[in-house]
């Protein structure tokens, strides 16, 4: 029988990582920039699910974090600037101003 409460959840993914600090939140960054999910960002990484959530939530090395999810957000944008390189004409257009209002968007949600 499987629980639905939240605490078991969070005990199933917490693991123990090897990374420092620094680079947990690093990562966590990443992820989170890719819109990835908190439980799944714990899961894949083995970063303690709590810490993730701290990060995600703004409880938890706010400055950091803040900085590192800006950069990799950045990233991301350039990432899909180039890729929408391969399309032409209008269909490149669009996806270039679908991409830059994406970067708006959660550029104003910090």
């Amino acid at each position: 029988m499987l629980s639905t409460d939240n605490n078991d959840t969070a005990d199933r993914y917490s693991k123990i990582s090897s990374k420092s600090l620094k680079q947990q939140i690093d990562v966590v960054a990443q992820f989170h920039a890719f819109k990835i999910h908190p439980l799944r960002i714990a899961y894949r990484t083995g970063i303690d699910v709590t810490l993730v959530q701290q990060l995600v939530s703004g409880e938890d090395h706010q400055r950091l974090f803040k900085a590192a999810l800006a950069r990799h957000r950045k990233s991301r944008r350039d990432q899909r600037l180039h890729k929408s390189l391969r399309h032409k004409g209008i269909a490149q257009a669009e996806l270039q101003h679908k991409i830059e209002q994406d970067y708006q968007e959660t550029k104003g949600q910090k």
